[in-house]
């Protein structure tokens, strides 16, 4: 059975509209809790859009309405989320959020008590119980929030990195895209004697991902630059995964992050390595890894079909070229921040510059990502006998070609790569001209 309202990554949609609006929210939190009976107290976090009160609201009148007590740990990452869900043993963690989404959009992300996602039959088996009710009358619930502050989680943060106050890479650019860290991350990060330029840490309610944040890989390039730092880190809105420059201005998306630390890997054990990507990788990332001798694994598109490959697999790390790393350490959920501090871990082990340590890994082979503005017969499009013969005509020739519906955009999304960078373009020009007709 097909999912009417759950995508890759939670539930997502343009603010005050449904599904992101009162009847729909109200109607979900009392179906989440009609699925499984034993819920009795959640935990709720959000980003620093201003939708995420009237959502959080819309929401706690439905779990209180079921019998369900309700805490909120107010503008946090969802790491951060997920883990106090975890640590404090709540029967649920809820993070408003769209991510990289822009402001306008909101969403919400569901963790079970052990941290991790909900599976795909446990979202279908919620939506047939989602039944909506019209003009809901909603009481302006005052929830308490639990926390004083985060120091658990720095616990845990300073328990898995070791970084001397003394190192080669010291100055670092922070973009938290008016996000869920614009205060956390700076001060934690100065914390550990980092010399630090910041921006996107001035959140209105409107402007998250606005000019900032993972998706605007340019200017964090030309910001690590111009402010001569040994590298730049950016988030996205909810800060669950991270885009790094190095200090050349080059952009270190998710392969390079996995090929780093499977390189670490390899250094510290000779055997029994397994990592996981998405279909959505790089012909050179998988060749450098097959080299090193570790097993990877590929998943669908989607971080909960990464985090099935890694249980299947027994592996130690996973992720997604945008950036979203998970480790199975920590609740198989991704975190931006450590993730960042993995690496710069990593180069102070190894005594290099990010750009030294990634001239040592791949040239990536010629790729291209391209979205398409989704119409209403879209399925039509993707099911066409043309595109069904351009696609096989060129992955005759070579071509990775995946064309497929954003799980948290309104969008379709394709992704080609091929050792021949014409045939890209061949392919792009000859899909486009379909689509245009």
């Amino acid at each position: 059975m097909k999912k009417k309202y759950f995508g890759t990554d939670g539930i997502r949609g343009i603010a005050y509209d449904f599904p992101m609006n009162t009847d729909f929210m109200y109607s979900l939190a009392r179906a989440i809790k009609s699925n499984d009976k034993s819920i009795s107290k959640i935990l709720v976090g959000m980003d620093t859009r201003e939708s995420c009160k009237y959502i959080k609201n819309s929401l706690v009148n439905g779990f209180i309405s079921c019998g369900v007590s309700c805490e909120c740990i107010e503008v946090v990452s969802t790491p951060i989320l997920c883990f106090y869900t975890k640590s404090l043993n709540y029967d649920l963690g809820i993070m408003i959020s769209a991510s990289h989404n822009p402001y306008e959009d909101n969403g919400i992300k569901i963790f079970k008590k052990n941290g991790e996602k909900l599976s795909d039959e446990e979202e279908l088996s919620i939506e047939e119980k989602v039944f909506t009710n019209k003009n809901i009358k909603l009481e302006d619930e005052i929830i308490k929030n639990p926390l004083k502050d985060f120091s658990e989680y720095e616990e845990f943060l300073f328990d898995n990195i070791s970084l001397p106050k003394n190192r080669l890479n010291n100055n670092i650019l922070m973009d938290c895209a008016n996000g869920s860290l614009w205060d956390f991350a700076p001060k934690f990060f100065k914390k550990l004697n980092f010399k630090l330029v910041t921006y996107g840490c001035s959140p209105n309610g409107n402007n998250i991902n606005q000019g900032c944040g993972a998706l605007e890989q340019r200017k964090l390039s030309e910001m690590t630059l111009r402010t001569n730092s040994d590298l730049g880190i950016s988030f996205d809105g909810d800060a669950d995964r991270v885009i790094i420059c190095d200090n050349k201005g080059n952009i270190i998306d998710g392969d390079y992050i996995l090929a780093i630390i499977a390189y670490r890997l390899k250094r510290k054990q000779n055997k029994n390595i397994s990592i996981v990507s998405t279909k959505m990788s790089n012909f050179s990332f998988r060749e450098y890894v097959k080299n090193l001798n570790i097993k990877l694994s590929l998943s669908d598109v989607g971080d909960r079909y990464v985090v099935e490959k890694m249980k299947d697999t027994n592996a130690f790390v996973g992720g997604e070229p945008s950036g979203h790393i998970i480790f199975s350490d920590n609740s198989y959920c991704g975190d931006g921040l450590l993730t960042a501090l993995y690496i710069l871990e990593i180069l102070e082990e190894e005594k290099t510059t990010l750009s030294g340590l990634c001239d040592l890994l791949f040239i990536k082979t010629p790729q291209k990502l391209l979205n398409f503005k989704l119409t209403d017969n879209y399925q039509n499009l993707i099911n066409s006998k043309k595109v069904e013969k351009l696609i096989n005509k060129y992955e005759n020739k070579g071509c990775e070609i995946i064309l497929r519906k954003s799980g948290t955009e309104n969008v379709l999304r394709l992704m080609i790569q091929s050792n021949i960078e014409s045939d890209i373009d061949d392919f792009i020009k000859h899909f486009s001209k379909i689509i245009n007709e």
